[in-house]
């Protein structure tokens, strides 16, 4: 393995939320390029050795820091240093997909799963779209059932659809589905959990008041851009690859049932997996009983987010 020559004063990252951490590269590939010293979005570890990743059968390459590398990864402690060393640096993964491993780097470089996707949503840039939809689901709560009423929910529609579009762009819910799977794989700690707090956030439904109805994955009949996945072939290939005990499948199953509309369930019915179909089914009819029964079930929201994750390092939603 190559060795990195010292670096004085260069500061270890450790999933720290610096805004100036957000990306690491704008052309979305980390392959094939080790990192430049003058790049300060780069985190340094001093001492470390450079390890080779190949990916894919063609043999994609990618170099990462070990140390933080086998920090964070058994899978990968156990190639680098443990009794299967890998020969003269190079770790060979045939079997993986290079855009998986490419975002799994992203993550081990800079602790955060935006940036890579959609660089151009900056820490700054997301808060603004936020403030701006809550802003408008508050002004729209004010003059419901007054003469301005339509107007404020077109305004909620815009400003809501705008922050969902630049959130599915940024967190493509299809690559996060597949860096679980990788996570699972190579038992990367702090993963599975980071992932599933993003999902959250960014796939979680807000709300529509009356016939408002800004753009929502998980709904298939509405107008949505041609980059954005089809929600029910991701829940069936997330069924695919995930298994049956992971807290991922409860976190889209319960995504799937707050977001659920009658009109967009005959496709639903019809093209869904039959296992999640059933799980849903029992989910929604569930809620269903306890409003005739006057029993007031809580959002699934309200549950402690930390319910869903694996604990495979201290959990801070605790």
């Amino acid at each position: 393995m190559e060795k990195q020559q010292p670096l004085a004063k260069r500061q270890k990252l450790d999933n720290d939320d610096d805004d100036s951490s957000e990306t690491v590269s704008h052309d979305n590939d980390l392959s094939s390029s080790k990192p430049e010293p003058q790049d300060p979005l780069v985190p340094f570890f001093e001492y470390s050795a450079i390890v080779k990743i190949t990916v894919g059968p063609e043999g994609k390459t990618y170099h990462a820091y070990e140390e933080p590398l086998c920090r964070k990864s058994d899978f990968f402690n156990a190639a680098c240093r443990g009794a299967s060393r890998k020969i003269n640096g190079t770790i060979h993964l045939p079997e993986q997909d290079p855009a998986v491993v490419n975002y799994f780097i992203h993550w081990i470089c800079t602790g955060q799963l935006r940036g890579l996707y959609n660089p151009s949503l900056t820490a700054t840039a997301l808060s603004k779209l936020k403030q701006a939809a809550a802003t408008a689901a508050k002004d729209l709560s004010y003059y419901l059932h007054s003469k301005a009423d339509s107007q404020y929910e077109k305004i909620w529609t815009e400003k809501q659809t705008a922050l969902n579009l630049a959130n599915y762009r940024d967190l493509p819910l299809q690559q996060l589905v597949n860096l679980y799977a990788f996570a699972d794989f190579a038992h990367v700690k702090g993963l599975k959990d980071a992932i599933v707090d993003a999902v959250v956030d960014a796939y979680g439904n807000p709300g529509r008041p009356r016939t408002a109805k800004p753009i929502c994955f998980w709904d298939v009949t509405a107008d949505r851009p041609d980059w954005l996945a089809d929600p029910i072939k991701l829940i069936n290939s997330a069924w695919e690859q995930l298994p049956a005990d992971t807290p991922f499948r409860r976190v889209i199953l319960n995504l799937y049932c707050d977001a659920f509309s009658p009109v967009s369930g005959t496709r639903y019915a019809t093209e869904l997996c039959p296992a999640f179909s059933a799980a849903a089914f029992d989910r929604i009819n569930e809620f269903a009983k306890n409003a005739r029964q006057g029993v007031t079930t809580s959002s699934w929201l309200e549950v402690p987010i930390c319910k869903f994750h694996c604990h495979d390092v201290p959990c801070s939603k605790q």
